[in-house]
């Protein structure tokens, strides 16, 4: 997985099996200026002034369930070479997160797709179109940790043929890679960590980037992958392998994150 590890997993204790299938996240204000008071006067104990806390929430559901499932005669379960049965299910677990992961850069409620498009489909990406994404991420007080950036392979290709964009790529990852950076690291550009994923959504002709920071989109697995298996009997016995995983996504922050149409 590429994406699901870069978004907010706060609130995933909260999704636990036999927890229900929703979490209600609290809404309230962040980073608002206009929430401080200031007294100029001192020795005059004035009360400061209350913010009222609401009732007003978010529900994240936990109502996404990915699938993978195999059916194997049981004359071929007996006669496969060693070890294949174990390269299908290493196979069926990269499937999901596979899918997983399109799931959350295809969504256009709670996915990438989601959110206000800045860059043009099929266009080289250029230093500006990065700098505005980064730039809405600054006019909205989002946290410079988490600050992140997916990418499509031939994207990646653009930005090297710029050379401010290359040469900070390079500066920050050859041969000094982060140990705490996950699939798909690329360097830092600016504020960004960048990642590519060859698992994004195809615009008209390019592909939907993204530019954000971590606090976007809330994300909650209920159940990680699981793989069960048995023997089907009634039609013509058959061993059967399925793996699945179940999840929710929620955009909780909609300033903190743009989709990039470009190459």
């Amino acid at each position: 997985m590429v994406i699901e590890p870069l978004l907010d997993h706060t609130w995933e204790p909260s999704a636990g099996v036999g927890m229900g299938d929703t979490i209600n996240i609290p809404g309230f204000t962040q980073n608002q200026r206009s929430d401080v008071t200031k007294r100029s006067t001192f020795g005059t104990a004035a009360a400061p002034t209350w913010k009222a806390a609401t009732e007003d929430q978010t529900p994240l559901l936990i109502n996404q369930m990915p699938i993978d499932a195999h059916r194997i005669p049981i004359e071929m379960s007996l006669q496969a070479m060693p070890g294949y049965e174990a390269k299908l299910i290493d196979g069926i677990g990269q499937a999901i997160a596979l899918f997983v992961d399109y799931d959350l850069a295809s969504d256009g409620t709670d996915g990438f797709d989601a959110f206000t498009a800045i860059g043009a489909d099929n266009v080289d990406i250029t230093d500006d179109v990065i700098l505005e994404g980064e730039t809405n991420l600054n006019n909205v007080n989002a946290p410079l940790d988490g600050r992140f950036a997916v990418v499509s392979p031939a994207t990646r290709a653009s930005m090297m043929q710029i050379e401010v964009l290359r040469n900070q790529l390079y500066s920050s990852s050859v041969g000094n890679l982060p140990g705490d950076k996950g699939a798909g690291y690329l360097g830092r550009v600016y504020t960004l960590d960048f990642y590519m994923s060859n698992n994004l959504l195809a615009g008209t002709a390019g592909k939907v980037n993204f530019i954000g920071q971590r606090e976007c989109i809330a994300f909650a697995a209920q159940q990680e992958v699981k793989i069960l298996q048995d023997v089907n009997l009634e039609e013509g016995i058959l061993k059967q392998i399925v793996g699945y995983m179940v999840y929710g996504r929620k955009i909780v922050k909609s300033t903190f994150g743009r989709e990039v149409d470009a190459r």
